[in-house]
């Protein structure tokens, strides 16, 4: 699960010359998801077809892309680059997981995680992106409940409890919703963003969502096991 300090891409919004204006910003941040993803889905066919040593080329090269990528997020072309390059690397590791939930025959949570992410994800940016209110007062909860969840994932590495694991994954599904519509608001709210504060609220609102899915997943996958 990556995430990253979330404040890099709202800071410093305004409405001087040089920057993307209301409602602006929106279309360009959700331009940007949409190529992103679909890097990510040219990312998972790679991922299959090199077989599980790409795993660990995707780690090292999602890290590899992002931290450059907060540091050189003005530096265009390159800003694009570093972005897409991220996309790839982690639809490489997404690809690895399908692949082995396909295998186990579980084909059905695929297309149940996927589904309930889509409609999760347009329900809460929906909600996020048109509501009059202002939702920047869910920060500081978002931000604990989430480090709490990285926390308990680390201690249940340990465990190997399955309660606590489809607890987890429970949990972390009602956190990334409600990140996507924080982030969302955010960006609906925003009176513009420089392209690289655009592109680096296109990575929160990916990884949002990527990991709104491996919740999901995993939730899915506990089930089946269970019948």
């Amino acid at each position: 699960m990556l995430n990253y300090p979330r404040s890099a891409g709202y800071t410093g919004l305004s409405t001087e010359a040089g920057v993307a204006q209301q409602p602006a910003v929106l279309g360009k941040v959700l331009g940007l998801l949409g190529f992103a993803f679909l890097f990510t889905a040219g990312g998972a066919a790679i991922g299959v077809a090199a077989g599980p040593g790409a795993f660990v080329l995707s780690l090292i090269g999602s890290f590899a892309t992002l931290i450059p990528l907060m540091f050189l997020k003005e530096r265009a072309p390159l800003n694009l680059a570093l972005l897409y390059a991220f996309a790839v690397f982690e639809g490489m590791a997404l690809g690895l997981v399908l692949q082995m939930y396909i295998a186990q025959g579980m084909s059905g949570v695929v297309v149940n995680a996927s589904a309930s992410t889509a409609a999760v994800t347009l329900a809460a940016g929906f909600y996020g992106a048109t509501t009059k209110r202002n939702l920047a007062g869910l920060g500081g909860f978002l931000m604990v409940g989430l480090l709490g969840v990285v926390v308990a994932s680390i201690v249940g590495i340990f465990l190997h409890s399955p309660a606590l694991y489809v607890g987890i994954s429970a949990v972390a599904v009602l956190l990334f919703t409600g990140l996507i519509m924080f982030d969302l608001n955010r960006v609906a709210r925003a009176r513009g963003a420089t392209e690289g504060q655009a592109i680096m609220m296109t990575v929160s609102i990916y990884l949002d969502i990527l990991n709104l899915f491996y919740a999901l997943l995993r939730i899915f996958g506990f089930v089946n096991s269970r019948d």
